[in-house]
């Protein structure tokens, strides 16, 4: 991430103080998250105030799924995406009661085309919009813009930028669209540094309102706030910039590498960046295949566990040698000599 010019607002004044009312330990817990909010906010270029740390990205997407489900005080909320998506944020928003209706996107090679998208909304006015971008597991990339200013009024949109990519400014796109869209009710930008800085294990993310009466709202229904030690861990990692690029472009080398042998190949969408997670299709028996996997104790997400079939496969690039690893076992099998003849 790059720092920017923030948009104009009012900072607190720093005052010497005598803590009465929550006790210092509880102050200084609060003072690091305004800390943190601040911080994001110097570099994404925006208001402080319409900034909210969370517990990692699938914070984020609670918060909002909550707040979505408070205001609209429907049985069945529904939310629209694509198919595969994030199945981490689609099993949330069902196990909290959302009716998921999805756009499949294999028929199209997996590219997701805005305009199909917002057909689909205007046709089953969703309570809100889930997107991952880049998607995750494919790398599709889209335009956000076109799909929010296409949606309905009335539903609210959430732009997911947590995958890390060389393509992407996500500092300069959250700014950009935080300003084209500024006072839009129920459009959120989320993310985190899990992936960008490998701070996962300490759950800090962010809510980026484009709304300002969105962002106290949300902050009067999540009280509760991140540790002071995740949200130090994740400005000292913002300072120093994320150094996954490199690690994910070798990941990529070697599964291009391997899939000249015919076991498998990558989904590549017409429109795709290479991030933190890619699809594999693989062209032998889904069987043997899984088979082999687990005697060598090597796991993969199958695609039965995100609305695909098994015949495709998700791979983590951030640890290139765990791609190596799969790369040459899956290569290296008698079976794989018949694949490619």
């Amino acid at each position: 991430m790059k720092k920017s010019g923030r948009a104009a607002c009012p900072r607190p004044l720093q005052t010497t103080s005598v803590e009465l009312r929550t006790g210092t330990p509880y102050a200084n817990l609060l003072a690091s998250h305004r800390l943190f909010a601040a911080t994001i906010s110097d570099f994404f270029g925006i208001c402080q105030d319409d900034c909210i740390p969370t517990a990692g990205t699938t914070g984020a997407i609670e918060a909002v799924r909550n707040h979505i489900f408070r205001t609209r005080l429907k049985a069945q909320p529904k939310v629209l995406t694509v198919c595969p998506d994030y199945w981490r944020a689609l099993e949330s928003f069902a196990g909290f009661g959302f009716r998921v209706i999805d756009l499949h996107t294999e028929p199209f090679g997996f590219a997701i085309p805005e305009g199909m998208l917002v057909a689909k909304a205007k046709e089953t006015t969703p309570d809100l919009i889930y997107l991952s971008l880049p998607n995750n597991p494919t790398g599709a990339i889209f335009d956000p813009g076109v799909v929010i200013a296409g949606a309905p009024e009335e539903t609210a949109v959430v732009i997911d930028l947590t995958l890390p990519c060389r393509a992407i400014d996500v500092t300069a796109l959250t700014r950009e669209l935080y300003q084209k869209f500024r006072g839009r009710r129920d459009l959120f930008m989320v993310g985190s540094t899990s992936k960008s800085h490998g701070t996962a294990e300490y759950r800090i993310g962010w809510v980026v309102c484009a709304g300002s009466d969105d962002a106290v709202q949300l902050k009067k229904e999540n009280r509760n706030v991140v540790a002071s030690a995740s949200a130090a861990e994740a400005m000292k990692q913002l300072e120093r910039g994320s150094s996954v690029i490199g690690l994910i472009e070798s990941s990529f080398a070697l599964l291009r590498d391997g899939e000249k042998k015919g076991v498998f190949e990558l989904v590549a969408p017409e429109r795709k960046v290479e991030t933190g997670y890619v699809l594999i299709r693989a062209r032998t028996d889904e069987a043997e295949l899984r088979s082999i996997l687990d005697q060598r104790d090597i796991h993969v997400m199958w695609g039965s566990e995100f609305g695909l079939s098994d015949q495709y496969v998700r791979l983590e690039t951030l640890e290139p040698r765990n791609i190596a690893i799969f790369v040459e076992t899956v290569n290296g099998v008698e079976w794989a000599k018949t694949a490619s003849a």
